[in-house]
């Protein structure tokens, strides 16, 4: 089974006690305990570790486990602050196109979203398909050790659904759910 590590913050890793600079495919056993310890670079954030035990679906204060299928897991790490009160930093913006557009949709800016499609896509499809499209998804992942353009799209229940994209100039081309 591949686990891949996703951090929204800067950071390298030690995963049972070997030092790991990136960590988005790592080989593991499904009934393998891991403990991954996340190294932030800044110094505004704080160091932990998150023990796995097993590979199925977890929600935590600062890591999300979520099966992506038989032979995916990802392990989603969220920063931890040094000041436990007040304003936390603001999240740095998703970097791939597909996931600036599931943001922009989840946030209700739907005449961003819409910016982003190619004319081609645009002209099938309302502003009103593409809410309905994201619409049960609460959030992305994109697949970034695959070849191609492919993402999950989470669920509220954790589930996991494969999808893939196409860029042309600049903008999503489409969006495809493969069978």
């Amino acid at each position: 089974m591949e686990l891949h590590i996703k951090s929204e913050f800067e950071c390298v890793y030690m995963i049972n006690g070997c030092f790991h600079e990136r960590a988005d495919r790592l080989t593991m056993s499904e009934f393998d305990v891991v403990y991954i310890t996340a190294l932030p670079l800044k110094h505004t954030l704080l160091p932990y570790t998150v023990k796995l035990t097993g590979a199925e679906n977890f929600n935590g204060e600062l890591a999300t486990g979520v099966r992506l299928g038989p032979d995916h897991f990802l392990l989603t790490l969220a920063p931890r602050y040094i000041i436990v009160y007040g304003n936390a930093q603001p999240l740095p913006p998703p970097s791939s196109p597909i996931a600036r557009l599931f943001s922009l949709v989840k946030n209700g800016d739907m005449t961003s979203a819409y910016a982003m499609l190619s004319d081609q896509l645009k002209s099938g499809i309302t502003k009103a398909d593409l809410s309905a499209f994201f619409d049960g998804y609460d959030r992305i992942a994109d697949c970034t050790w695959e070849d191609g353009n492919k993402f999950y799209m989470i669920d509220k229940n954790g589930m996991a659904h494969l999808h893939s994209y196409t860029v042309k100039d600049e903008f999503i081309d489409d969006i495809i759910e493969p069978d």
